[in-house]
């Protein structure tokens, strides 16, 4: 299923990886999901459909991706 998020979010979501990617090269993905889900909550948008665009965004960034687990993932 193919999920909408609003230019605002979208835009929030951009904003935090960068911010992150300048930092570090390793993105907490869900870290910055749940950030973003935070200041958007109510847009009610599920925190694995916002980690996904955080996940795409940070690998097209040339950064390593930090999941729950702690593993990192150079690519999806």
């Amino acid at each position: 299923m193919f999920i909408t998020l609003s230019d605002p979010m979208r835009q929030d979501i951009e904003t935090a990886v960068r911010l992150r990617a300048g930092e570090s090269r390793v993105v907490d993905v869900f870290g910055v999901a749940e950030e973003v889900q935070r200041r958007f909550v109510d847009d009610n948008v599920a925190l694995e459909d916002i980690a996904a665009v955080v996940a795409r965004l940070a690998t097209q960034s040339g950064c390593a991706l930090e999941l729950d687990s702690g593993e990192m993932l150079s690519e999806i």
